[in-house]
This record gives structure tokens, sequence and C-alpha cells, in this order.
């Protein structure tokens, strides 16, 4: 609900802006020097990932204050995209080779569902 009002005043690059200026008290209490030089090196990739994942994660905020921007409806926009990780399964199954089960297969095709009847 904040996002929809927040989106109605401010264009979703700003929202995004804010969004991340938000986030800085958590880096800065989460930032810690590392200590041994094999602690530096897994760090190092561990922030490499977390870049990319900050970058595709704002890229969906943006999505989503522009979504809700055009005028999209909260109670649509919201749930949607909160069906993400059915990004996650289907890299699962592609890129890990991950089997599922029959609860599984039920509810990804529910998730499919639920996308279908919040659209119409």
């Amino acid at each position: 609900m904040v996002s929809k009002i927040s989106s109605d005043a401010i264009d979703a690059d700003t929202n995004q802006v804010f969004f991340t200026f938000g986030l800085v008290p958590l880096i800065l209490l989460a930032w810690r020097p590392s200590r041994t030089s094999s602690e530096s090196k897994g760090r190092t990739v561990g922030i490499v990932w977390a870049f990319v994942t900050g970058i595709l994660g704002g890229t969906g905020n943006i999505a989503f204050f522009r979504a809700l921007g055009s005028g999209g409806k909260a109670s649509i926009v919201a749930p949607v995209t909160a069906l993400f990780p059915l990004v996650t399964v289907v890299l699962a199954i592609t890129l890990l080779r991950e089997r599922f089960g029959t609860a599984q297969k039920i509810g990804l095709g529910l998730a499919l569902v639920a996308i279908y009847l919040l659209s119409m």
C-alpha cells in the first residue's frame, strides 16, 4: 500500500533511489573488514554476487514501481510480483537439474493459476 501511494507521487526511478538509500544503514551494520587473505578472497566473490543481486533486485523494484505508477492496481501488482520464486523454480529445474515431487508440481500449478486469476 505504501508503494502504491509513493508511486502516485514519485516516478519509479526516484522511488528506487529512495529505496536504495534506505538500505545504506543496513549495509553499514553488515560491513566489517576481512581478517585473513582467504576470507578476503571469499568476501570478494560474495561482494560480486551481492552486487549482481542488487542490480537485479533494483531492476525488479523499478519494474514494480513503474507498474504501480502506470495505473496498475496494487491488489494485482503486489501478489503477482510476490510470485518471483517461480523464477528460482525454473532456474533450479533447468540449471541445477533438480527434480520436483508431486506436491511441488501441484504448488507450481496453483501459482500459475493464481497469476491467471489475478490478471482477470
